[in-house]
Formats: C-alpha cells, sequence, structure tokens
C-alpha cells in the first residue's frame, strides 16, 4: 500500500512538471502594441518602411517579430535583439549589419566582397553571421568582432 502511493505522488510530480515544461514551451500571439517599447523603436529605426505582420512571445518570454518581405527578428525579455533574418535569403538591410562590431563588419567587407549578409545572431559566444551569394556561408565572431571561423553551407 505503501508503493502505491509513493508510486501515486512521483506520477503526480512527473505530470505537474510535463504540464509546467509543455507550457513553457508553446507560443502565445501578441498584438504589436503589446511589444516592449524598446522593440518597437528597434523595428521602425532598423527597418524603416517594413511593417510587422505578426509578433509572438515565445520560450523564455522572448520576442519573435515578423516583418513584411520575410524578416524575422527575435528579442531577448530586455528587449535586446538576438538574431534577425529573413525566410528568403535576402540581404538585411545595411543598417542591421552596421549592429555587428566594427572589426566583423570590416572583416566581411574585406574578405566577402559579394557576399549579401541575411542573417545575423548574437549570444553570449559572440555572432554568427549567415551570408547568401556565390558560396553561402556562416561566419563566426567573438564579441568584440574578432574572426573565429567559417562554414559553408
Amino acid at each position: 500500500m505503501k508503493n502505491l502511493w509513493i508510486n501515486g505522488l512521483l506520477s503526480a510530480f512527473f505530470i505537474s512538471i510535463s504540464i509546467f515544461v509543455y507550457a513553457d514551451r508553446r507560443e502565445k500571439e501578441i498584438k504589436t502594441e503589446n511589444l516592449p517599447q524598446n522593440v518597437q523603436q528597434f523595428i521602425s529605426s532598423q527597418f524603416g518602411n517594413e511593417e510587422i505582420v505578426g509578433a509572438r512571445v515565445v520560450k523564455y518570454g522572448y520576442h519573435k517579430v515578423m516583418l513584411t518581405n520575410g524578416y524575422e527578428a527575435l528579442f531577448d525579455r530586455e528587449g535586446k535583439w538576438l538574431e534577425i533574418d529573413n525566410e528568403y535569403n535576402h540581404a538585411l538591410p545595411s543598417t542591421i549589419v552596421t549592429l555587428l562590431p566594427q572589426q566583423a563588419q570590416k572583416y566581411i567587407a574585406e574578405n566577402y566582397p559579394d557576399c549579401k549578409v541575411c542573417g545575423i545572431e548574437r549570444n553570449r559566444h559572440g555572432y554568427e553571421v549567415e551570408t547568401t551569394g556565390s558560396q553561402p556561408m556562416k561566419i563566426r565572431f567573438a564579441p568584440d568582432g574578432t574572426y573565429i571561423n567559417k562554414e559553408y553551407d
């Protein structure tokens, strides 16, 4: 009888954890006006005439914003950008590329002048830049913009 009671408690515990984990992973649509103010300002200053066509709160309370022409941007809870890309591999606006450290911008311009940047990602390890063109690749940089490596797609 004691084992049955313990098994019941353990089952209830694991079910409640599963529900909690599942609830944290769901995405929730939100209205544009409910985005944090700094996210709205970032979109208007960096993308100019592009309009927001969708916004969601995703895992960990991050905000995902979808724009016209397939642009997508991911922001952390404080509204700082984490990832910006384009689902159609179109080049990002030049204003977005200037978000990279100066050293990374210079490296790309000097070594791959014909490549177009179609995505950038920022994390604690640095930056990852996706390019499109004759040789699509991912170029990784340290947080200060120092080149780390590249990988061809």
